[in-house]
C-alpha cells in the first residue's frame, strides 16, 4: 500500500486565500481555455479564428462557472471579463507554449520510500527540450510562495528538466508574459521537501494499492533516512 496525495493537496495549505471566489473561477477558464487552445492546434492545427473559438468557449465556461459557485455579474462586469479573456488569449498565442504546440504530460508520481507517493503534474512538458512549465494567468511579481512549492515538486517527478514559470498577468491593460526560470533546489533543500512531504502524505495521504497507484504512471522513486 502507499499513503498517496496529489500535489495540490500539499500546496494548498500555503495558499493566503482572499474569499473571493471571482479570481479561482477566472484563473480556472483562462487556464482551461489555453489547455484545449493548446490541443486543437497540436491534434489539428487550426490557426484560422482559433481566437475566436476559444473566446466563445473561455465565455460559455466562465458562465457556467460563475453560475456553479453562485456569483452574480452584471452585463459591464462580463464585458470586462470578455476582454480580459481576448487579451488573454491572443497574449497566449504569441508564447512558447502554443508556438511550441506544448501539451500536458500524462501524471506522474513521486514515491518516497516507497511508502507515500505524490501525484505531478505540471501545466505543459516539452521533451524535445527538455522543459517543464508552469502557467499562471497572474503576475509573478512577487513569485508568490505556494508557486514556488508547487514548481519544487514537479521538479522532483522531473528531474534534470529545466523549470519555467510563466505569468501572464490577466488585470493589465496590456498583458506581457512574465517568465521566471527556477533552478534545481540544492540537494539540502531537495531533502528537506521529501521530508516534509513524506510527513504530510503518512498522516493526510490516501491508502491506495501500490499497483493500483503507480499503473502506468512514470514513477520517480526517492529514498530519505
Amino acid at each position: 500500500m502507499l499513503k498517496v496525495i496529489a500535489t495540490h493537496e500539499y500546496v494548498s495549505n500555503f495558499i493566503k486565500y482572499t474569499g473571493d471566489k471571482r479570481g479561482m473561477v477566472l484563473g480556472k477558464c483562462l487556464d482551461e481555455t489555453v489547455s484545449k487552445m493548446n490541443y486543437y492546434n497540436y491534434k489539428y492545427q487550426i490557426n484560422r479564428d482559433i481566437s475566436l473559438k476559444a473566446l466563445k468557449s473561455y465565455t460559455v465556461f466562465l458562465k457556467s462557472e460563475f453560475e456553479k459557485h453562485d456569483i452574480v455579474i452584471d452585463k459591464s462586469e462580463m464585458r470586462t471579463y470578455y476582454a480580459m479573456g481576448w487579451k488573454f488569449i491572443n497574449a497566449f498565442k504569441k508564447s512558447v507554449l502554443y508556438e511550441n504546440m506544448l501539451l500536458r504530460d500524462r501524471t506522474r508520481i513521486v514515491t518516497i520510500n516507497d511508502d507515500v507517493g505524490i501525484y505531478a503534474q505540471p501545466d505543459f512538458v516539452d521533451y524535445a527540450d527538455n522543459v517543464i512549465y508552469e502557467m499562471k494567468s497572474f503576475s509573478l511579481k512577487p513569485l508568490p510562495e505556494y508557486v514556488r512549492k508547487q514548481v519544487r515538486i514537479f521538479q522532483l517527478a522531473y528531474p534534470n528538466f529545466n523549470t519555467v514559470i510563466i505569468g501572464f498577468p490577466r488585470n493589465e491593460e496590456y498583458i506581457k508574459p512574465q517568465i521566471v526560470k527556477l533552478t534545481d533546489p540544492k540537494e539540502r533543500t531537495k531533502k528537506i521537501l521529501l521530508k516534509k512531504l513524506y510527513r504530510y502524505a503518512m498522516e493526510y495521504g490516501k491508502n491506495i494499492d501500490y499497483e493500483e497507484a503507480i499503473g502506468n504512471r512514470k514513477c520517480i522513486n526517492y529514498r530519505i533516512d
